[in-house]
């Protein structure tokens, strides 16, 4: 691809009709999952077929699944073990559906007793959801009817509530669960002492752990795999993690609070009913990846690993296009909130080599270490890149410091910027649909390794960057969205191939211009 032209023109296809996620992509709740068709035109654009390519934190491995069908080479790398797992589930073209299908079958027949000891609410009706207080006490129930396909609602009055909860407190779980500690961090709502059990009732432990065994007791393989990856990606949805919607209704459930928030009021639904949802979605995911796999002629190969990205155990140039998706500093903490699947895993998690900014006061992850483990990152990246090739990466924050130790790198390390573009998401959280201080997307950065580079060292920063705001606000009655002016204002300072000493686009902007509710007006 030339470098002259625009990152823009590869993201935007409007005659594209693929979906914006695959079903392939719907398979597990881990984060991160980008676009499949914005992958698939970035490797088209900047590499060709039979290439070698790495993405060196690879997460839920969206971009080794398209470079496959792209007939791309492809090593998919992670230092989380459940990253991993969930890659190779996605990937493995060997899988027996019908065999995983039977397996479902024999896990919920083996489960059947323990079902019904646990949600039956009489012959006909069985237990979906439950709506519980802080404390665990049951205030409503949602009821599914099998034969007449009918759910209804029901209030549990006072004297019911008390029985209930008794009648769960004499539940005996014989078999195993992980009773390990969270890493204390009050970022994402883990106190001094707090386990993975802390994150269930009696009854969502007890149908977990059936599950689970019954699970493990089938014969290893891929199929055995898939049916861990349905089982993981349910947990979070059985838990006490699932806030009521009560805007849309008592029992209107939210997305799980990824942070271990437990609210005044949750909704715990039934592990072996979402269970079901689950193995569906996988399969349909699977089914997705299949077609589209056999389908294609030639396909590409590809190669899981566990490495620390600061240590690649790859030779000098060895691949023709990186990708990644950069660990996103202080803006989520996956390794600490993944322990919930690593821990029913039963994986070790090597915490230590993670790249993080984390307010857990037992680990050394700080911002000085957040720069100095990204620069080794990119360091290493750089070495194993051949000359003259690309690498793009994702990156979601508006943090001066985090962009100002991966430009650095970047710069410093030999590599030159060529673009950057905004990867616009399908859906929103609430928190970047509320504020104006966030960014609506990924930004997708274009870099070239090149020979040699001298970087230009500047006594007064902030003029420059005051240029460039000036640039940008040219109307002083116009509103500017966040969105364009932190692409812009990266697009002109990475063109100028300048060394940066400090660097805070929230906080010069603030100074700059009024926020308003839709963007920002200069002052």
């Amino acid at each position: 691809m030339d470098v002259e032209k625009k990152l823009s023109d590869v993201l935007e296809d409007k005659n594209n009709k693929e979906k914006f996620l695959n079903k392939k992509y719907m398979m597990h709740k881990y984060w991160g999952k980008k676009p499949a068709k914005e992958l698939k035109k970035i490797i088209r654009e900047y590499s060709k077929e039979g290439d070698l390519l790495l993405d060196p934190f690879s997460g839920y491995g969206s971009f080794a699944s398209e470079a496959i069908l792209e007939n791309r080479n492809v090593v998919a790398n992670d230092l989380n073990p459940v990253s991993n797992f969930i890659t190779e589930c996605l990937l493995n073209e060997k899988i027996d559906i019908e065999k995983f299908q039977r397996y479902y079958e024999l896990v919920q027949k083996k489960c059947e007793k323990t079902r019904k000891e646990l949600y039956l609410y009489n012959s006909e009706w069985e237990i979906i959801s439950t709506l519980r207080n802080k404390n665990g006490y049951i205030k409503k129930i949602k009821i599914k009817n099998k034969n007449k396909r009918e759910n209804k609602e029901i209030k549990i009055n006072f004297q019911e509530m008390i029985k209930l909860y008794e009648q769960e407190k004499k539940i005996k779980i014989s078999e195993w669960y992980p009773n390990i500690k969270m890493i204390e961090n009050s970022r994402i709502s883990v106190k001094e002492n707090t386990k993975i059990v802390d994150l269930f009732n009696k009854i969502s432990l007890k149908a977990h752990a059936n599950l689970y065994s019954e699970i493990e007791k089938l014969p290893d393989g891929i199929e055995k795999k898939m049916l861990l990856l349905a089982f993981s990606s349910n947990l979070a949805n059985c838990s006490k993690l699932v806030p009521p919607i009560k805007s849309r209704g008592e029992m209107s459930q939210g997305a799980w609070m990824t942070g271990f928030y437990i609210g005044f009021e949750y909704i715990e639904n039934n592990v072996y009913h979402y269970f079901e949802n689950r193995v569906k979605k996988i399969i349909s995911g699977k089914k997705e990846f299949l077609n589209q796999y056999y389908n294609l002629f030639p396909k590409g190969k590809y190669k899981i690993t566990n490495m620390d990205a600061k240590k690649l155990e790859f030779e000098d140039n060895t691949f023709d296009l990186i990708f990644t998706d950069f660990p996103y500093g202080d803006t989520v903490p996956y390794f600490e909130q993944s322990v919930l699947w690593n821990a029913w895993l039963k994986y070790s998690v090597d915490y230590k080599n993670e790249i993080v900014i984390s307010n857990s006061k037992i680990r050394n992850k700080t911002k000085e270490k957040f720069r100095e483990d990204i620069e080794k990152a990119i360091k290493e990246i750089h070495r194993v890149l051949k000359l003259n090739k690309k690498f793009i990466f994702t990156y979601h924050s508006l943090s001066g410091f985090e962009w100002l130790s991966i430009t650095n790198a970047l710069q410093s390390t030999g590599f030159e910027i060529i673009d950057c573009e905004l990867l616009q998401q399908k859906t929103f959280t609430p928190r970047q649909l509320n504020r104006n201080q966030t960014i609506k997307g990924d930004l997708v950065v274009v870099c070239r390794k090149i020979k040699n580079k001298k970087l230009k060292k500047l006594k007064n920063e902030n003029k420059i960057y005051l240029e460039i705001l000036n640039d940008i606000f040219q109307d002083n009655n116009k509103i500017y969205v966040t969105n364009d002016i932190f692409v812009r204002f990266l697009k002109k300072l990475f063109k100028m191939n300048i060394y940066l000493t400090n660097l805070n686009i929230i906080s010069l902007l603030l100074e700059y211009a009024y926020p308003t509710v839709n963007g920002w007006r200069k002052k």
